[in-house]
């Protein structure tokens, strides 16, 4: 169940669990399966990310951010320097 990411993995056996004690023995295996199949099918068709890939991503934004931010300031500096000499 580790596939998937974000937990779900564990939400399906919550769900699982559920179905389990509301069902009887002998159905609650064969619908369990069948319940399992559709919903890894429906989380893999989910356009979601790993926690760890969305950490990256927040770590390439704050440098991103951060370079821009020098670059406006070097360019305000620029700007200024153009606007003395024009004087």
């Amino acid at each position: 169940m580790t596939d998937f990411p974000n937990n779900a993995g564990a939400l399906i056996e919550r769900i699982m669990q559920t179905a389990k004690t509301v069902l009887p023995d002998n159905l609650a295996d064969d619908i369990k399966d069948n319940v399992r199949i559709a919903i890894q099918e429906v989380i893999s068709d989910l356009d979601v990310v790993s926690r760890e890939e969305l950490n990256v991503q927040k770590e390439v934004l704050a440098k991103t951010r951060d370079k821009v931010n020098k670059m406006e300031t070097i360019i305000s500096e620029l700007e200024q320097q153009i606007a003395k000499t024009k004087d």
